[in-house]
C-alpha cells in the first residue's frame, strides 16, 4: 500500500483543478455593481446554436482525463502543464476580481435535450467573469501541449484537435462567451506556456553546464 501511495501521490496535483473552481465561485459570489459588458457588434453576428452545448459540457471530463493521462504516462509534462494551468487560471481570477464582465444570454425554449442542457448551464453558471474564458484557456493549453510535446497516434491526435477546438468554438455559439473572451483565454495560455518553458529551458541549461563543469 505504501509503495502504491508513493507511486501515485502525484495525482493529488489534479485536486488543484477543483480548488481553482472554488476560488472562481468565491469571486463570482462577490460581484459588485460595476460590471462591464464585453459583448460587441461582431458577437451579435454569431448565432446561438444550442447543439454546441454538447462539446461545451465535454470540457470538464476532457480536462480531468487529459491530466490523468499525463500523470500516468508523462509525469514531467504533467507537472509542467499543471503549473501552467494554475498560473494562468490564477491570473484569470485576478482579472475576474478587478474586471468583472458580463455576456448576455438568449432565452432558450424547448424540451429537447440540448435546450435542457443549455438552461441547466445557464442556471448553474452565472453570466459573469467571462474575460478571459477559462474554457478556452485550458482547451488551448491541452491543444498546444499535445501538438508540441506529445507523440500519439494520428487518429488520436486528429480526434483531440477537433474536440478541443469544438470546445473553444462552442463557448461563443452557446453564448457563454464573447469573441474577446476566447482570444483572451488563448493569449493567457500561450503567454504562460512560453514563460514557463523559457524558465524551464534556462534552468536545464544551467544545470547541464554545472554538471559539465564538475
Amino acid at each position: 500500500m505504501k509503495m502504491w501511495i508513493e507511486k501515485w501521490k502525484h495525482l493529488l496535483g489534479i485536486l488543484s483543478i477543483p480548488l481553482q473552481g472554488f476560488i472562481y465561485m468565491g469571486i463570482a459570489s462577490n460581484i459588485g455593481p460595476d460590471i462591464i459588458l464585453d459583448y460587441f457588434w461582431i458577437d451579435t453576428l454569431i448565432p446561438f446554436v444550442k447543439w454546441f452545448i454538447f462539446p461545451y459540457i465535454s470540457w470538464m471530463p476532457v480536462l480531468y482525463l487529459s491530466f490523468l493521462y499525463l500523470a500516468v504516462k508523462h509525469r514531467r509534462i504533467y507537472w509542467r502543464t499543471l503549473l501552467i494551468y494554475n498560473i494562468s487560471v490564477m491570473a484569470c481570477n485576478v482579472v475576474f476580481w478587478f474586471f468583472a464582465t458580463l455576456v448576455p444570454r438568449p432565452d432558450v425554449d424547448g424540451a429537447d435535450l440540448a435546450s435542457r442542457l443549455v438552461n441547466f448551464i445557464y442556471e448553474s453558471d452565472a453570466p459573469f467573469n467571462c474575460f478571459p474564458s477559462v474554457h478556452c484557456l485550458t482547451s488551448y493549453l491541452l491543444f498546444i501541449t499535445l501538438k508540441r510535446e506529445l507523440v500519439v497516434k494520428l487518429s488520436v491526435r486528429v480526434f483531440m484537435y477537433i474536440l478541443l477546438w469544438l470546445i473553444i468554438i462552442s463557448t461563443v455559439f452557446t453564448k457563454q462567451h464573447a469573441l474577446i473572451d476566447v482570444f483572451g483565454g488563448i493569449l493567457f495560455a500561450e503567454v504562460t506556456y512560453q514563460v514557463v518553458h523559457y524558465i524551464s529551458s534556462r534552468n536545464q541549461r544551467r544545470d547541464k553546464l554545472a554538471t559539465t563543469s564538475m
